[in-house]
């Protein structure tokens, strides 16, 4: 009986942060990116409640801390349907544009490769393009330092430069933050040295 009302507790427990986590995803500003040919709509309510759930409670504590220390933030994509992956692709000026691209050789030499569109981790749910600030190469920087400074909260900007809004989780600590608050990674938190705030696009009151 104590281990049923015990489990049935954790359960209950787990299903607030789940709540929780989603709700904070969506309370963030989201719109385009404008880097495809169209909007293709992949920061909706619907796309948010369809991210991974561990990777979704990752996330938002992540941001979280992240807008509480540095400022703005604002989600520009999140899941996405192999429909909208599509979409996204067209025009776009990212990695999944499937353009070519010169890598270069020892001795000088260079070789154009064809970068395939592949399947996203966008689609599994396990991804999210963010935007710090008005999107300025030193608020990513900001962005991509404090995640590798607090590794605690589990996520990763893999692609770097090639995609500095592409957000995963980096597999370090997702058991335990599935059952974690949003108010913090293990430890105090540690800025970045690049800003102190980041910008907006709204004028300041």
């Amino acid at each position: 009986m104590v281990m049923c009302i015990a489990w049935t507790a954790n359960v209950h427990a787990q299903s607030r942060v789940e709540e929780d986590a989603l709700g904070f995803l969506k309370s963030l500003p989201r719109e385009w990116s404008g880097n495809s040919a169209r909007d293709c709509k992949t920061y909706e309510e619907k796309n948010i409640d369809r991210l991974s759930l561990p990777f979704a409670i990752s996330a938002a504590t992540f941001l979280r801390a992240f807008v509480a220390m540095h400022g703005h933030v604002t989600i520009t994509s999140a899941h996405r349907t192999v429909e909208e992956q599509r979409c996204v692709c067209e025009g776009e000026k990212g990695p999944c544009a499937g353009r070519s691209r010169v890598v270069k050789r020892k001795k000088g030499k260079r070789t154009v490769k064809i970068v395939k569109r592949s399947t996203s981790h966008h689609q599994g749910g396990f991804a999210l393009d963010v935007r710090a600030g008005t999107g300025s190469d030193d608020e990513f920087m900001c962005m991509h330092e404090f995640a590798r400074m607090n590794p605690s909260f589990d996520v990763i900007f893999p692609l770097g430069k090639r995609d500095r809004p592409h957000m995963e989780p980096s597999g370090t600590n997702q058991s335990r933050l599935r059952v974690a608050s949003l108010g913090g990674g293990d430890g105090p938190v540690v800025p970045c040295t690049k800003m102190r705030t980041m910008l907006t696009y709204e004028p300041a009151d």
